[in-house]
């Protein structure tokens, strides 16, 4: 047999505030989590797999209007029109609760209840796919542990929209242990909920294929599905298919060598062309990240706008329209000797005797009452959203390099005049 696997679709998810960025290519990013969708069924299709696993958050936010589940149902006709059935559980986003404006799918699309485990056995595949939906989007039982025994003779599918024990950067929804699924008896694990892809285990398979399109900067890389194969003897292979419309992707140009701005605006230009080679058909999300101890430093800390400028201007001549830079982050550091500027008695010496004493204790810092007052005051579209602003310990020792770094290379330039 022969199916994909596929997880964290987020049809229709929301912008994630590109709108605030000057240039976001909008319309692309507002269509691509259902062109990636597109590109799923197009390789079902080509495969002519047996079946199709979606294994949570088909939806971003539940089903407020009809559009989606509108979009859905006729992509899910083109399998039925193939043969093809779909099994679907729903995850913490678009749990049975927040269902509002539901339509009645094609008949080859099989959704797992969520008031407890439901198995669907195929004979003829000798198959047996075993899951449940979320009934609320904050589940937080062990949903696995009643999961039903696996069906002998047959090919057993656990569909799980789960936070594994230890993955602490997501939420910690039905959380169970890798063991757990281990110890199951099933041939293969169909996982949702985390967005990166995963192969935990291979005896059994057990794989989180990730999200099919990053939504925002934090979810770079190529987005895909997976691709099984199972032989007559129960061999699995797996392939992966890649998915993503708009991809995301961090480019850092180190500015070691460099001596001065233009230098770096060439590495980066460099850099930049070979990306665009590499890939000439998609809109690309670029993340760049200027970093490195440099005597450029100064020149590129002057005016941060120039820098964010000059590196858009360099990615719409390298990319031919394709490129939409997202960030820049100046990360660079001044090339000075400390030792000698903490016998200083100068500014220069204080700002550095200053920032040792900080970086020696940034918890400290960070306990002070001054910042928690400042955590509270920040705006909620600082404070919240998908990469909230957090002064703490590692957000402050950062403050802390990067502050020494731009007084240091301005005090310096001062001296100079």
């Amino acid at each position: 047999m022969k199916f994909i696997h596929c997880a964290d679709v987020h049809l229709d998810t929301p912008l994630q505030g590109l709108a605030q960025y000057p240039g976001a290519p909008v319309d692309e990013i507002r269509n691509a989590t259902r062109r990636a969708f597109e590109k799923v069924l197009d390789a079902a299709l080509s495969e002519r797999v047996d079946f199709l696993i979606i294994a949570g958050d088909l939806y971003d936010t539940g089903l407020k209007s009809f559009e989606s589940a509108l979009f859905f149902n006729k992509q899910m006709a083109r399998l039925k029109d193939a043969g093809i059935e779909v099994y679907l559980v729903y995850g913490n986003h678009d749990a049975a609760s927040k269902l509002i404006k539901q339509l009645r799918p094609p008949g080859n699309v099989h959704i797992f209840r969520a008031t407890d485990p439901q198995t669907f056995s195929n004979a003829e595949l000798r198959l047996a796919i075993h899951g449940q939906s979320f009934a609320t989007p904050a589940i937080t039982e062990d949903l696995c542990s009643k999961y039903p025994p696996p069906v002998s003779g047959f090919f057993n599918i656990g569909v799980l929209h789960t936070n594994l024990a230890g993955m602490s950067e997501h939420a910690n929804y039905a959380p169970c242990s890798l063991d757990a699924l281990r110890n199951k008896g099933y041939q293969y694990w169909a996982l949702g909920h985390v967005h990166s892809r995963q192969i935990l285990c291979n005896d059994p398979y057990i794989v989180y294929p990730g999200n099919i399109q990053g939504r925002h900067g934090k979810e770079q890389g190529e987005k895909s599905c997976e691709l099984v194969n199972v032989s007559e003897t129960g061999m699995i292979s797996i392939e992966t298919i890649s998915t993503s419309v708009v991809p995301w992707f961090e480019v850092a140009i180190d500015a070691s060598g460099c001596q001065t701005a233009d230098e770096v605006y060439e590495k980066l230009r460099t850099r930049l062309e070979k990306v665009h080679a590499h890939d000439k058909q998609r809109v690309t999300a670029l993340r760049l990240r200027l970093e490195g101890t440099t005597h450029a430093h100064a020149g590129l800390s002057r005016d941060p706008e120039q820098v964010r400028n000059e590196a858009i201007s360099i990615a719409n001549e390298c990319g031919g329209g394709l490129f939409w830079v997202e960030r820049v982050q100046q990360a660079t550091s001044p090339v000075l000797n400390r030792d000698d500027l903490l016998k200083r008695d100068d500014p220069l010496g204080e700002v550095v005797r200053i920032t040792a004493t900080l970086r020696q204790d940034p918890a400290g810092l960070a306990s002070w009452d001054a910042i928690a007052e400042l955590q509270k005051k920040l705006p909620e579209e600082v404070a919240g959203g998908v990469e909230p602003v957090k002064i703490d310990v590692p957000t402050l020792s950062k403050a802390i390099e990067e502050a020494e770094g731009v007084l240091l290379s301005r005090l310096s330039a001062l001296e100079t005049l």
